[in-house]
């Protein structure tokens, strides 16, 4: 009995199945791995909100007095038309990076932010120094990294009456000489997927020697 070939009409047809077969395939693959990298993105920007929130509360819950007075300060600035706080106060919160650095003391502690890549967002940085004068000595240089992909970060402040500020000046007669008795963080990572909702995150912080305030 003589074998029997496939037509050229069935090839073809088994090659457009498994064309479709291979299509599906790739399609559910791509959406896969599309969703792990889109998770994997937010869990790395979630540890890093955790990470400088968890820091920036040490810091302030850390705040400490100078001969008597609070130095804090936060001032607003602009990098281009965007607008950020400078945070400048004493903690002894003080992180020694080197073995000839002083391990603990009464530090001064600056957070700032600074221009990163244009679709990386902006990143903030700490600077950590011992015995600094703040009003006669510039920030040092080379402040450590803690935070990129930044969108948004402002502050609220609150006095121990409840009162709420956006700034906090020792110049000002009425907060001279003193630290708020609250600090509110709100931090905003960048959504690629969509730059005008960035990714929020928030918390408050009671200062020491600070009386209990409810804003």
């Amino acid at each position: 009995m003589k074998a029997k070939g496939f037509t050229l009409i069935e090839i073809l047809i088994a090659v457009f199945i498994l064309g479709i077969v291979l299509s599906t395939v790739y399609a559910s693959y791509t959406g896969t791995f599309r969703i792990i990298r889109a998770t994997e993105t937010d869990a790395e920007l979630y540890s890093m909100a955790r990470t400088v929130l968890d820091r920036m509360t040490r810091d302030l819950e850390a705040t400490a007095s100078w001969k008597g007075a609070f130095t804090f300060t936060a001032r607003p600035y602009y990098l281009g038309n965007r607008e950020f706080t400078r945070l400048i106060f004493r903690s002894t919160a003080h992180i020694a990076f080197g073995e000839k650095e002083e391990p603990a003391g009464v530090a001064v502690i600056e957070y700032g932010v600074e221009e990163g890549m244009e679709k990386e967002g902006y990143t903030l940085s700490r600077s950590d120094s011992l015995r600094r004068d703040p009003e006669k000595e510039e920030t040092p240089t080379g402040g450590f990294l803690m935070c990129d992909r930044i969108e948004t970060l402002t502050y609220r402040f609150f006095d121990s009456a409840g009162k709420e500020y956006d700034t906090w000046d020792n110049g000002d007669e009425s907060q001279k000489k003193k630290a708020p008795a609250m600090v509110e963080i709100r931090l905003g990572l960048v959504n690629e997927k969509d730059r005008e909702q960035p990714f929020p995150f928030m918390t408050r912080v009671r200062l020491p020697l600070s009386p209990m305030v409810t804003p």
